[in-house]
């Protein structure tokens, strides 16, 4: 699991509607899951440990176009789908005596189906931006950008995910959402759609 993290506990309070009081050690455990779980299988094992590698005690060592991936999309990405996976521990918490609902007396927990729907609508959330950030990496400005990304095999770890795209009942079988070849993106080959003749910075 991972030690370091891509986000700061305080960002993703920041970004999201968690209580500052919120326990900054649970926090930290729900980003480096949503990491390792999440985010490593869309950027692959090879990459991940790369852009993990470069975080250090000082700051971090990034790339001009590595700290764009972090800050623009990378980011956030994980505060919507770590918050995702948190809403659970936030309903129900393990304390000395069993796992209860809330851990504060004068606190009121929602219901199960209140909490099942706030967590649908954080999932759409982190799903904009995981396609956000797969259009940015496969067919958008970051394409050809990051060695790791596009340079791996089975000793790598876990290989990149590109096929993964936020759901639509429109489905593409040769090429993407925007157009582009999947064959060509598969291969690595620079990929060229009509979209391209638009001033859309994240879709080409």
């Amino acid at each position: 699991m991972a030690t370091k993290l891509l986000i700061s506990e305080g960002k993703l309070k920041a970004f999201t509607n968690i209580n500052k009081n919120v326990d900054i050690d649970a926090i930290r455990a729900e980003i480096s899951i949503a990491q390792d779980i999440q985010l490593q299988p869309l950027l692959g094992s090879k990459f991940y440990f790369h852009l993990l590698d470069q975080i250090t005690l000082t700051g971090n060592t990034f790339s001009v176009d590595e700290l764009e991936l972090v800050n623009e999309y990378i980011s956030p990405y994980l505060i919507q789908v770590a918050y995702w996976s948190m809403i659970p521990h936030l309903h129900y918490r393990t304390m000395n005596r069993g796992i209860v609902e809330g851990d504060m007396e004068s606190a009121r927990s929602v219901d199960v189906e209140t909490m099942k729907y706030l967590r649908s609508i954080q999932q759409q959330r982190a799903d904009f931006y995981k396609m956000r950030l797969l259009d940015y990496l496969i067919t958008g400005r970051g394409q050809n950008k990051f060695p790791d990304y596009l340079s791996y095999n089975q000793l790598d770890g876990m290989l990149p995910d590109k096929g993964s795209k936020y759901n639509t009942p429109i489905v593409l079988n040769n090429t993407t959402r925007y157009g582009y070849s999947k064959e060509r993106i598969a291969r690595n080959i620079n990929s060229y759609s009509d979209r391209a003749h638009y001033d859309c910075p994240d879709c080409w």
